[in-house]
């Protein structure tokens, strides 16, 4: 059953729809508040995305996509937590189910050092441009859907993203071997 007939299901009454939503996007959006605002208080946060997007629900009008919606309120969660936090970087969560990488010792070492550097690197950046870096390139959204989430121009979108490439290629340029 797709997130519209959830929604409208729960718009109804039924509350189980709405255990499917969560269950159905649970991951996404704890994963987003780790590298948005801290993997220490990553389930805390899911819950507040999932307890707000219950209260607002009853009125969502369907003017866009429920995940685009949900992502524009786990970014409004998250960046309120950040600002009340004050935090200037964020650890990404190092539990991440990426899947078997094979066995190689050296490659794995390898493939996890370069790991922690981009993610270090993505630390570095101003929260407004790791937000854009996260949501397309870790997450998947398109250009519009990012722009509706942060509520902005795609050409905002598109230049913080620009930016956000020219930053961490400075960052990482030290741990890129040059053939």
């Amino acid at each position: 059953m797709d997130d519209d007939r959830l929604v409208a299901l729960f718009q109804r009454g039924d509350e189980e729809a709405f255990d499917r939503l969560v269950e159905r996007h649970r991951r996404r959006m704890y994963s987003l508040a780790c590298r948005l605002a801290s993997p220490l208080e990553a389930e805390d946060l899911a819950q507040e995305i999932f307890i707000a997007a219950y209260r607002a629900l009853p009125g969502f009008r369907g003017d866009s996509r429920f995940s685009t919606w949900l992502y524009r309120i786990a970014v409004h969660v998250c960046s309120h937590y950040v600002r009340r936090r004050r935090l200037d970087t964020t650890e990404l969560d190092d539990q991440e189910a990426d899947g078997e990488r094979g066995h190689d010792p050296e490659r794995s070492a390898i493939s996890t050092e370069l790991q922690e550097r981009v993610r270090a690197a993505i630390e570095q950046l101003p929260y407004k441009l790791r937000l854009v870096v996260v949501l397309r390139d870790l997450h998947g959204l398109s250009y519009d859907e990012i722009a509706q989430v942060v509520g902005c121009p795609i050409g905002t979108v598109r230049s913080r993203l620009h930016y956000a490439t020219q930053r961490l290629e400075t960052l990482l340029r030290p741990y890129v071997e040059v053939g």
